[in-house]
Order: structure tokens, then C-alpha cells, then sequence
């Protein structure tokens, strides 16, 4: 294939880490609250420790309930002027596991936090906080010639029902925020993008699973999963639509995938049956074939890259031999930035075709940017995980 002048020349100048090397988006500063420890004695704390921000984009808070006794309790949270950003009780039992539970955005600089309870066993500590940034603070921009990232929420139309229709595939785009040790054991956190499949069952990539200082080998092990959180909303939404990883039910490092089953937080929302349900293309690719990466570049709120098309639809999976067993990746000339990693590519009729990994970069001899193809990571799970892909396909393949 003859590489345009343009795009070879983007794959030159980039220089992002190898594809060995791939990990989730540094996002956001992890803290430790000071003293943040609740009970029926101490019913308050003012949360210390946070970045001196100014302008937070929001705080989220993990707080862990020990709770020997099945006692009552209620926690609120506060803004700094009063007002409750959040409430649960003892109703949200993910609160009371070693884990603990994350709250949904915060919208104040140094929130209150309050328990209620009539037992003195019940003890309630905040035990990790996070501030949230309004972007990555060293986004990776892999550009591509013709077109550019779009914040969706700002974007026009040329008709009503292009709108709505780029309107609910988006719905179901969410940034995952994980939140982890690295390899020097100190808490760090990130941010990738990814789409949500059914009403509860998450698609990203396999390398959003650990800090970008991580062992590989940790990845989605341990206590990864039910430190991440799923935002699906809009960032103008008077409510967040964010969700809790409860299970991860498939990852494979050589497809860069995993999916993983949600659960609501415990002050969110429940799970609905998303407007449309993604329809996940089963067929081979041709080169050309116009495309749409839905995404979250650079960790912004949801956005578009349009007026792209697959380059080589046949491209070998990033770990592994380049023999034809294994073929299993596409390259594409949609922009992307770090955060983008999990981000769907849809095809022009709404099929979901690929799921976009890697940035242009040296280590492989190949313009563009790298997704792995839907159909790869189908037939795996069908010959790994037969019942998941019965619930995927029965999901999905319906009206």
C-alpha cells in the first residue's frame, strides 16, 4: 500500500512509547485525605490533604465502612457552602467491603463529609480522595491529515437526525478513571475511554487496566477493578451517569481488550437498557471504509473524530508474530490523543468495528493509528468464553 506523503511523515515525527509499552493516560492527583476518619463520636471531618486547586473540575472521595454489627448508618457529603452534594446509607454495601466505595463528581473544592449512626462500632474512614483536572496535563496528540477532535456537547448538525443519532452512540461512551499502584507502590490514577455494550457489560482496552508505571502483570489484578469508575456522562449533566467495575468477565492482552461487568456507585444511578444497543461487526474490513472514532482525547468531556477511513484493515496483533494467525489489528487516520485508548470505531451504519489502542509510533512500520477489530476480539471470546458471547450477541443482535 502506498502511504500518503502526509501520513508517513506524521508516523516519523511521532514518537509515542512503543506498543509494548502501553498503559493508561496519567489523569487527575491522588491524595490521602488527613484525618479523615468518622464515628458516632466524631460525626464530621473537613477533608485536608487535597491539591491546592483552585478550580477542581470535580473531587471524587473512596470512603470504607467497618460495620461488625449490621448497624444502621448515613453518610452526607457537603460543598463548603452547605449544600448536600451526596448521601447513602448503609444500603450501598460495596461501602462496607475492603475496597470501600467511590462517590460520584463532587462539585466543590473541599467537601464535608458527615456520618449518622446510632452504634459505636460503626467507624467510616475516607481513605483515598481524587481531584479531577480539566484535562491531561501532557496529552500525546497523534494527528492525522483532514480532520480533528470535536467536542461533541459544542458540535452542529446539518439535520435533526444526524444529530440525535450521533447523540445516542454517544450516550454510551464513558471515560474510565482506574486507580492503582504503580511500580514504586505509589497511588496513581488514569484515564481511558471505552463503550458500554449492554445494559451493564463495558468495553476498553486491556492496558487501561494498571498505571502507566505498572508491572504488566498486574493489570486488572487485585484490587483494580473495584477502584474504577465508568462516567458516562455529559459534562453539563445535572446528574452523573457513573458506575463501579464490579467483575472484570474477559481481558486479553494480545487483543488489548477487556470487558467488564458495572455496577452502580453507591450515590448513583441505576442501570438502564441503553436507547440503542451497539450493533458488533463480525465481518472483514476494507480499506477506505469511512469511520468514526467516539472518544475522550486527552481526558476532555465526550468527543468526536470524523471524515476518517481504515487504512490497511489487516495489520498483526501488537505483541505477537506477524504471521496470519495473527492479523487481528486495522490502522485508521483518525486523531487521537492519550485518554482515546478503549474509544469505539464505528463504521458509517453504527456497527461497532474496531476498538482504538495505539498511536503512531516507530516501533511498527505502519501509518496511522491502530484499533483492534471487533471481529478478533468476538471470535476469541466466542472460543474462551461462550457463554459472555451469547450475552453479548444476544444484546446486540437484536432490533
Amino acid at each position: 500500500m502506498k502511504i500518503p506523503a502526509t501520513i508517513a511523515l506524521v508516523a516519523t515525527l511521532a514518537c509515542p512509547a512503543a506498543a509494548q509499552e502501553a498503559r493508561g493516560t496519567k489523569f487527575g492527583i491522588a491524595f490521602k485525605p488527613i484525618d479523615a476518619v468518622l464515628s458516632k463520636a466524631r460525626k464530621r471531618v473537613e477533608i485536608a490533604g487535597a491539591p491546592s486547586q483552585d478550580e477542581p473540575r470535580y473531587y471524587r472521595l473512596r470512603i470504607k465502612v467497618a460495620n461488625p454489627g449490621n448497624e444502621d448508618w448515613s453518610i452526607v457529603i457537603r460543598a463548603t457552602t452547605g449544600q448536600v452534594l451526596s448521601a447513602f446509607d448503609q444500603k450501598a454495601s460495596a461501602c462496607e467491603t475492603e475496597a470501600g466505595c467511590w462517590t460520584r463528581r463532587l462539585n466543590s473544592k473541599l467537601p464535608a463529609v458527615q456520618l449518622s449512626t446510632q452504634s459505636a462500632n460503626v467507624r467510616a474512614e475516607v481513605v483515598d480522595g481524587l481531584y479531577m483536572p480539566s484535562q491531561v496535563a501532557s496529552p500525546f496528540y497523534s494527528p492525522m491529515p483532514g480532520n480533528t477532535n470535536e467536542l461533541l456537547a459544542g458540535l452542529s448538525f446539518p439535520n435533526t437526525n444526524e444529530k440525535v443519532a450521533m447523540q445516542t452512540l454517544a450516550d454510551d461512551l464513558g471515560m474510565l478513571i482506574g486507580s492503582g499502584p504503580g511500580i514504586d507502590g505509589k497511588l496513581a490514577n488514569w484515564c481511558c475511554s471505552g463503550t458500554r455494550l449492554t445494559s451493564d457489560l463495558f468495553m476498553t482496552n486491556w492496558h487501561c487496566g494498571g498505571a502507566d508505571s505498572a508491572l504488566a502483570a498486574s493489570f486488572w489484578q487485585g484490587g483494580i477493578c473495584g477502584s474504577t469508575i465508568v462516567d458516562m456522562s455529559w459534562d453539563s449533566d445535572d446528574e452523573g451517569r457513573e458506575y463501579a467495575c464490579q467483575k472484570v468477565e474477559f481481558s486479553s492482552k494480545d487483543l488489548d481488550v477487556a470487558i467488564i461487568r458495572l455496577t452502580p456507585l453507591a450515590d448513583g444511578p441505576a442501570l438502564s437498557r441503553p436507547l440503542l444497543l451497539p450493533k458488533l461487526n463480525e465481518e472483514p474490513l476494507t480499506a477506505g471504509e469511512s469511520v468514526t472514532v467516539l472518544h475522550h482525547p486527552a481526558c476532555v468531556a465526550k468527543s468526536v473524530t470524523r471524515g476518517c477511513s481504515v487504512l490497511n484493515p489487516n495489520v498483526a496483533t501488537w505483541t505477537g508474530p506477524e504471521d496470519a494467525a495473527s492479523i487481528t489489528e486495522f490502522t485508521h487516520n483518525c486523531t487521537t490523543e492519550n485518554g482515546s485508548s478503549g474509544g469505539p470505531v464505528f463504521a458509517s451504519d453504527g456497527r461497532i468495528i474496531g476498538l482504538h489502542h495505539l498511536g503512531v509510533g516507530p516501533m511498527r512500520m505502519e501509518p496511522g493509528n491502530f484499533a483492534v477489530n471487533v471481529a478478533a476480539i468476538l471470535a476469541e471470546i466466542k472460543r474462551t468464553n461462550d457463554p459472555l458471547y451469547k450475552e453479548l450477541m444476544a444484546a446486540t443482535s437484536g432490533p
